[in-house]
This record gives C-alpha cells, sequence and structure tokens, in this order.
C-alpha cells in the first residue's frame, strides 16, 4: 500500500465539538435552526481539523444519500453474486448509494482498488475480498471511516467482521468419513486452486491439519480456477488413478468438474468416487447426481453486513464487534454418508 494522510469524519468533527452528528450537518448545510454559539463551535471544529463534507454529512440534512463502497474479487461466481444482491437490497431500503470496487482476484490489483476505496471518500463500507492482507485493512482502520469486512478478523471501534466458518463443519463431515466403511477405501483428496486467496487457503488448511493429527493421508491436486481444464486435467488424473478417492472441491463448479469427469471415465458416484463442495450453491442440486456441500446463505450474510454497517454510520450500539456464521451440511447423492 502507499502513504496515505487521515481523513478527517463528520464523527471527530462531532466529538471535537461536542454536538450530535445532524448538528454538524446542519452546520455544513447552512440550516437556520442553529444557535450562533453552537455555530461557531462546528467551524472552528472544522477549520481546526481540516475536514471536508462528505455525502453522510450532507445527507444528514439535506436527505442525500449516503455513498457505500463495496469491495469483492468478482460478479461471477454465484456465491458472491447472492452476497451483492443481499447489500443491494439492504441498501435499497435505506437510500444508499453504492460504489462497486471489483478486485480481479488479484493481489496487486486489490491495492490499487483499496488506495481508490480510501480516497473516493465514502461514508462506509464493506470489503469482502480474500487478497487483501490484515495491514491493508489496518490502513483503512486509521482513516475512521465505518466498514464491515467478511472473513477477515479484524474487528475495531468503528468496523465490525463477519466471520465464515466453513472450517469446523469441514472437520466434522472428515472426522464422520474416516470413522465410516467408505473412509477405509476412500482416501482424501483436497483440489487446491491456484491463487485461491484466504478462505479456500484456511480451509485447506484445515484438512492438512485434520489429517496429520490423525495421520491420515491427504493428496493435494493442484488445479487452475476452470471448469473446462480442470475437467480435462481429471479426466486425465481418472485415467490413472482407479482407486477412486474423497474429493474436497472448493466450489461447485470445481465439484462438477470433478464429478462429470469420473463418470466420464466411468467410475461410480459415490460408490468410486465420493464428491463434496466446500462452497455451496445452486449447482448443488441441479447437477446428477446433486452435490453434497457446505452451504452458507450468502444473500443473508451480504444482508447482514449492510445492516452492521447502517448501526455504525448511526453510531448505535453493537453487541459484538464479531459476527461468526458456521455452515451448515448436506449430504446428497456425491457421497455415501
Amino acid at each position: 500500500m502507499g502513504q496515505y494522510k487521515d481523513r478527517v469524519t463528520i464523527y471527530e468533527v462531532a466529538k471535537a465539538a461536542d454536538v450530535s452528528l445532524a448538528t454538524v450537518s446542519r452546520v455544513i448545510n447552512n440550516h437556520p435552526n442553529v444557535t450562533e454559539k453552537t455555530k461557531i463551535r462546528v467551524e472552528e471544529a472544522v477549520a481546526r481539523l481540516g475536514y471536508k463534507p462528505s455525502a453522510l454529512a450532507q445527507g444528514l440534512a439535506t436527505n442525500r444519500s449516503t455513498n457505500i463502497g463495496i469491495v469483492i474479487p468478482s460478479v461471477n461466481y454465484v456465491y458472491i453474486s447472492n452476497m451483492l444482491s443481499g447489500m443491494a437490497d439492504i441498501a435499497t431500503i435505506y437510500g444508499f448509494q453504492s460504489t462497486l470496487f471489483v478486485t480481479q482476484h488479484s493481489k496487486d490489483e486489490a491495492k490499487v482498488v483499496f488506495e481508490k476505496l480510501i480516497t473516493s471518500h465514502v461514508d462506509g463500507a464493506v470489503i469482502y475480498d480474500d487478497q487483501l492482507e490484515e495491514k491493508d485493512i489496518e490502513a483503512l482502520q486509521r482513516f475512521n471511516v465505518p466498514f464491515v469486512t467478511i472473513n477477515h478478523d479484524a474487528a475495531g471501534k468503528k468496523n465490525i467482521s463477519i466471520i465464515l466458518d466453513y472450517e469446523s463443519t469441514m472437520v466434522e463431515i472428515l472426522k464422520n468419513h474416516l470413522n465410516s466403511e467408505a473412509g477405509k477405501k476412500h482416501p482424501i483428496k483436497f483440489l487446491n486452486i491456484e491463487d485461491s486467496g484466504l478462505m479456500i487457503g484456511k480451509l485447506y488448511d484445515s484438512v492438512k491439519g485434520f489429517c496429520t493429527e490423525n495421520n491420515s493421508p491427504l493428496e493435494t491436486i493442484t488445479c487452475a480456477d476452470s471448469y473446462h481444464r480442470l475437467y480435462n486435467q481429471m479426466c486425465e488424473y481418472f485415467d490413472k488413478h482407479k482407486e477412486g478417492g474423497y474429493f474436497v472441491c472448493p466450489r461447485d463448479s470445481h465439484a462438477c468438474a470433478v464429478l462429470n469427469a469420473a463418470i466420464e471415465k466411468g467410475l461410480k458416484v459415490p460408490d468410486d468416487v465420493e464428491i463434496v463442495s466446500a462452497i455451496g450453491t445452486k449447482y448443488s442440486y441441479i447437477s446428477r447426481p446433486q452435490l453434497s456441500s457446505l452451504d452458507i446463505d450468502m444473500f443473508e450474510i451480504g444482508s447482514i453486513a449492510m445492516r452492521l454497517l447502517t448501526k455504525l454510520l448511526k453510531e448505535e450500539d453493537i453487541s459484538s464487534p464479531v459476527y461468526r456464521k458456521k455452515a451448515t451440511y448436506t449430504s446428497r447423492g456425491s457421497t455415501l454418508d
């Protein structure tokens, strides 16, 4: 990240002048319903702090929309689109304007986008991006901009973290698998997607840690984040490996590639090959056989994120700076459990 200058917010002006946010907004917008003494105190605080009004400050008095920055890696994935829909739904209810920042799953691009987010003077932000590092989140915290992060454990005074827990549910599934008859003939195999980001990285670490603790072999299959390339790769894999296995796939598209390649090569699902998708979407139940998957309602997560941000903008009390959502597991036709 580059060097940032601290951004003064309406919250700091209100605190310095010992008045409400609405009072600061009325002074900024030359509203007549303010005493001269209060007006002078607010103006002195504005001048002293070098404050420049944002849409939030003006909107409190003029009904202009608050501008919310939303940072996501892509809109091409169903689960991210569902989450974005949840955010947009709540933003519409509150009359927020939303500015979308897309990082394209690139660390370099994520840093550029983050710079743009900071310099755009948004009034608040919802951030979901696997490529951002903790130091990037800490940089935003220094600007006193209210924000909600999804899957970054970086709660602070003016930000809230939503943690998506796929790991503990996956470990529970693997325990049951190892203790089953199928566990004796289907070794665990993890599809490790190139440049997959923090969430899949954490999932892989949990699977690897589980296998190490239980002296269970783990085969890691490195592959590209592409259905067609993965399908071709798995067709070649199953030409050489007829023993089957228990395949942990990051997303439904990867699981579908493994499923279709196994069937193409004459293997039976789930008798020979078991498949579980870590991030389930609608594709889990429209494939044949249907895919066993871990599920979190991402529309709900997006809605919760925007509602929590609204509380931060209004300076309402928050019961906890960290909200955790554990994935549920649904067994379907691709596993023997």
